[in-house]
């Protein structure tokens, strides 16, 4: 750890000393400067905690399929899978951490991811619209004292678009072709949205992409990648009462298909999500009220000896918040959230009826966050979060963070937090009885998961360039894994337990650099290194990779041209006694507007054909794509 520190506040040092002192007085904020994910009154280089912010420009330049595909792009954020790798699948990973240690939220709602619950799986990257989204914001470092359970490694906030005064829309449609065996795509979507009335805005988002399967090179009966066929819609509604105060409804559903070659189907994945809100501004207090719902069906199409079976899991959610004023220097927000978390697994046989499972989990939680000006150059932020639940009890998720401004281009931060995840519903009860490749066991007497984290960091801001640094040193105890219990008792396999065994140290250092070459042109470089620890093995943790770099340029040419080039290299990784080789993904994307309207753009992912051969995953191979894009 001393040495990670040592050569993150030599590299600190050296870029401050290399900071050319003749930009002007006053630094500009970028264009995203307010971020509600942090609950701060803030801009963005004056938060305590580590963001970064994708905007919708961004998602659609960099050709993304899902909001993995963007996030991966980050320092910070690297590419994994979710207990090993099938047919391509991907999951994120903040700062080393497990994907399932990563919370996703859309408009501050929280989504319930599926890879706690199902092995292999990375269903959750895929609940909204591409083109619905405004704005992605994501929170590196433990946030459970604001979120409670899952924050362990971040937050990742989907924020959608909001309706204009005058009603508008776009259409696009897009077409990919693969130089995978198969692996093409299709894609159309439509946004329309504005107001209806002088009270009334709407907006309605709607998408469908089709994307073929790849099969093996060496074997055609293989499937290399899985095919995917993805309908997503969502409509929001806002009628204002008078100027302090407002009701917000949202509707959203989508279909999900999962195939492997010749188009057959073994995953059909459904979701709904809907929510109804009411916002009041009073003089000093915004009061927030809201209920949602959010419910997946999981079905998975097995000729086993088992049958078929449908994972069904629901969350039901009402929570109020406040944001305080009143106080001289303080920000103030405090609130309170009621969970139902319910899970139901039913298999298609009456035979496998026995390992038919339901059952459910609530839990209560109140939290405070205080952003405190002690100077107008020192921010200090405090909070806590107590979470009650049903099974574990009590659970205290406390934070400080502190920020100072050294003139008016410099911050330095420094922070302390703590995060848990709770465990799920099927972990979490001895009734529970799981049959695939193996046999799981859910266990009574399981404990959370926590974590520990320390972080510094150096932040620089100019009219032409940004500067982001952190050093981080997380401990996360009592990780949740499954035990062998059984070898081979049978046809389905060993075995296993779920217990509280591992404990995992994960630190590194992040940094990433904003800079206008030009007028016209902009670069960003962004680097991170991690030394993970599993401290049961002393070996490292699988599918971290220790280096990773990301570098992307993006250029206003003349004749409204814009040009975006990309390399996303990741480093060596470990894979139980496997050692991976590194790999580097190259991309570009050229558009040209006419009209003012009409967009169209031409582009192509993995110019060199990267074939990692299953090692450690596989990954799409190149991809030429058109697409139109006209807005109204």
């Amino acid at each position: 750890m001393q040495t990670v520190l040592k050569s993150a506040l030599l590299g600190i040092f050296a870029m401050t000393a290399t900071i050319s002192p003749s930009f002007a007085a006053e630094p500009t904020s970028p264009a995203e400067t307010i971020t509600v994910t942090a609950k701060s009154l803030q801009e963005i280089e004056n938060l305590g905690v580590a963001v970064t912010i994708i905007s919708a420009e961004e998602i659609k330049s960099s050709n993304a399929s899902s909001i993995k595909d963007v996030l991966i792009q980050s320092a910070g954020i690297n590419p994994g899978v979710n207990s090993g790798s099938i047919s391509g699948r991907q999951n994120i990973s903040i700062r080393g951490t497990n994907s399932d240690h990563v919370l996703i939220l859309i408009d501050g709602r929280k989504v319930s991811g599926s890879d706690a619950q199902i092995g292999h799986s990375d269903f959750q990257y895929n609940w909204v619209p591409m083109n619905a989204i405004e704005r992605i914001e994501v929170i590196k470092g433990p946030a459970s004292s604001i979120y409670g359970s899952q924050a362990i490694g971040g937050v990742v906030n989907i924020i959608t678009k909001q309706s204009d005064e005058k009603f508008y829309g776009d259409v696009d449609v897009q077409y990919g072709l693969s130089e995978d065996k198969d692996g093409n795509s299709l894609d159309t979507s439509i946004n329309i949205g504005g107001k209806i009335t002088d009270k009334l805005s709407l907006i309605v988002s709607g998408e469908h992409a089709d994307l073929d399967s790849v099969a093996d090179e060496d074997n055609d009966s293989d499937t290399k990648i899985e095919g995917k066929e993805i309908t997503n819609g969502l409509i929001k509604l806002r009628y204002d009462l008078d100027d302090t105060q407002s009701i917000e409804g949202t509707y959203g559903q989508g279909v999900e298909d999962r195939y492997k070659i010749e188009d057959e189907l073994y995953y059909d994945i459904e979701r709904w999500n809907y929510s109804l809100g009411y916002n009041k501004q009073f003089e000093t207090i915004a009061l927030k009220l809201d209920a949602y719902v959010v419910d997946t069906d999981l079905y998975y199409n097995s000729t086993s000896s088992t049958g078929g079976y449908t994972h069904n899991m629901t969350d039901s959610v009402a929570r109020a918040e406040a944001s305080i004023t009143a106080f001289n220097r303080h920000y103030i927000v405090t609130g309170a959230e009621y969970k139902l978390e319910e899970y139901d697994k039913v298999y298609d046989l009456s035979a496998s009826a026995s390992r038919n499972f339901k059952e459910d989990i609530y839990n209560t939680s109140i939290f405070l966050q205080d952003e405190f000006e002690v100077t107008p150059d020192f921010l200090l932020t405090v909070g806590a979060r107590y979470d009650y639940h049903e099974r574990f009890k009590g659970e205290l998720s406390p934070k400080i963070n502190a920020l100072y401004k050294i003139g008016a281009h410099h911050r330095v931060k420094a922070g302390y937090g703590e995060g848990f995840k709770a465990p799920t519903v099927t972990q979490n009860s001895s009734e529970y009885v799981s049959t695939s490749r193996h046999i799981f066991y859910g266990n009574d007497d399981l404990e959370p998961e926590s974590s520990r984290t320390f972080e510094i960091g150096y932040e620089y801001y100019s009219d032409s360039t940004v500067i982001k640094t952190a050093a981080y040193h997380t401990e996360v105890d009592d990780l949740i894994s499954s035990d062998r219990i059984v070898d081979n008792p049978g046809p389905f396999g060993d075995e296993y337990l779920y217990v509280n065994t591992d404990k995992a140290t994960l630190q590194g250092f992040e940094c990433e650099i904003t800079k206008d070459i030009t007028q016209n042109s902009k670069l960003r470089l962004a680097y991170h290194y991690l030394d993970s620890e599993d401290e049961e093995t002393g070996e490292d943790l699988s599918y971290r990779p220790k280096h990773t770099i990301n570098a992307r340029l993006s250029s206003n040419l003349p004749s409204d041209v814009q040009l975006t080039l990309s390399a996303n290299y990741t480093g060596k990784q470990y894979v139980d006694d496997n050692e991976y080789d590194p790999f580097t993904v190259y991309s570009a994307q050229v558009s040209k507007t006419f009209f003012d309207n009409m967009t169209v753009r031409l582009g192509i992912d993995n110019i060199t054909d990267e074939d990692l051969d299953s090692e450690p995953y596989d990954i799409k191979g190149r991809l030429v794509y058109a697409g139109i894009n006209y807005r109204f």
